[in-house]
């Protein structure tokens, strides 16, 4: 089983991502059935069956599914046009990636549909002239006069910094957001049954290259008190920030963030403050198709930096202990869609410790969390999740003589809309 799963895991696709955006697309031509050629093809990773919006300065324009792609064009069927007025050669279009979740089920089934483009100028092009939309694998997909110079040693590293810090692309990306508000109505978590009203707010770019993520987290907590066995109010934070750069190689990305939470359990923090600092880690795309959205295994090192309130019981005293040390991150990440409805994620970390004075590596300390979540879309904007998160963390034991592992459940509410 494991080695058929690897075997999958390693047929990488190429394709037009969720939310990737390609601008200045202008529309070539125009057929019968509401099918257009656009100057964007293979060279840009659009596939047949991608599904994408067609957008402009004046608003919406349209949502499309290719029909067919060549190295430097391809065709769509628009099959949602809000306003004819808006499908003209004379505008300049953006062109962005949808997830499967946006799309109607209806339109999916397109996908297993033969799609024939009947373009007389298609015809009389190939009539004496090999097929344009035949691919020749062993040629590159896209060449450029940069790319007949083979650069070794400072030329080679100057090319890839240009590539990897392109400021004007860097500037395109960062100018679409996204924000998503959650709540969850209910969150039951079972050190000392306590019963939570979460919230927060996410908010990321919509990127082909430089992602920029934020995300903060509160919980209202009504548990009881492991001294008094009284019923106590309790509060927790946690915000993260994150930025990456897609693809610096083909299947590999970098990864940056910080992370701070704070949790009271009773009138004690543990932690009080936790911040954990990772300036540069790197992702491995493991696999990607229409129906597994990502498979990523990511490696980053974190300067942890905790605060936590400890007990005691002899003395009656509360103190605090500060710490700080080297985390190595491994997180594995996955999102698969079970049907046109309902996707499936699971985000897992595992950090083990390392103490900087002495370089020990504490396999007991592994500050393991894994977030399992089953989506299901409402409507293109409205979702509805159940959320199982199980943490493990000897310091909860070791320092309050609280359970070493959580488990969480909730149900959240989610409303998605951008600016």
């Amino acid at each position: 089983m494991w080695m058929i799963l690897l075997f999958l895991f390693s047929l990488n696709s190429y394709s037009l991502e969720p939310f990737e955006q390609l601008r200045n697309v202008q529309i070539l031509r125009v057929l019968d059935k509401n099918i257009v050629m656009i100057n964007r093809g293979l060279e840009d990773a659009i596939k047949v069956n991608d599904h994408a919006k067609l957008s402009f300065s004046g608003g919406f324009a349209a949502r499309a599914i290719c029909l067919k792609a060549s190295s430097e064009t391809s065709y769509w069927r628009l099959y949602r046009i809000p306003d004819t007025e808006r499908i003209s050669k004379d505008i300049a279009y953006t062109l962005e990636g949808m997830a499967d979740r946006e799309i109607d089920r209806n339109m999916m089934k397109l996908r297993s549909q033969v799609n024939e483009v009947n373009d007389p100028y298609l015809k009389e092009k190939t009539a004496d002239s090999p097929d344009p939309f035949g691919v020749k694998y062993d040629l590159p997909e896209k060449l450029t006069e940069r790319d007949l110079i083979e650069t070794v040693g400072p030329d080679q590293r100057k090319l890839f910094l240009e590539r990897t810090l392109n400021k004007d692309q860097m500037k395109r990306d960062l100018q679409d957001f996204r924000i998503s508000f959650f709540a969850s109505p209910f969150t039951r978590q079972s050190i000392n049954e306590g019963e939570s009203l979460r919230y927060g707010v996410r908010m990321g770019n919509l990127a082909s290259k430089y992602r920029l993520q934020f995300q903060f987290e509160q919980a209202q907590s009504k548990m009881k008190d492991p001294f008094t066995e009284e019923q106590v109010s309790t509060r927790s934070t946690q915000g993260q920030a994150q930025f990456v750069i897609h693809r610096l190689k083909p299947g590999l990305s970098s990864l940056s963030l910080i992370n701070y939470n704070s949790t009271r359990f009773s009138k004690l923090g543990t932690p009080r403050a936790h911040w954990q600092v990772g300036p540069i880690g790197f992702t491995w795309h493991m696999f990607e198709n229409k129906t597994w959205e990502y498979f990523d295994l990511s490696y980053i090192p974190l300067l942890d930096m905790r605060t936590t309130d400890s007990w005691n019981k002899t003395t009656q005293t509360e103190s605090s202990t500060k710490e700080t040390g080297l985390r190595h991150g491994f997180r594995l990440a996955l999102k698969t869609k079970i049907n046109e409805r309902v996707a499936f994620e699971n985000l897992l970390w595992v950090k083990p410790f390392q103490d900087l004075a002495s370089w020990e590596l504490k396999g007991n300390d592994l500050n393991l969390s894994n977030d399992l979540k089953l989506v299901f879309s409402l409507t293109e904007k409205l979702f509805f999740d159940y959320n199982f998160v199980y943490q493990y963390d000897t310091l909860w034991s070791d320092l309050n003589d609280l359970p070493s592992s959580n488990v969480i459940n909730s149900l959240n509410l989610r409303y998605d809309f951008d600016i």
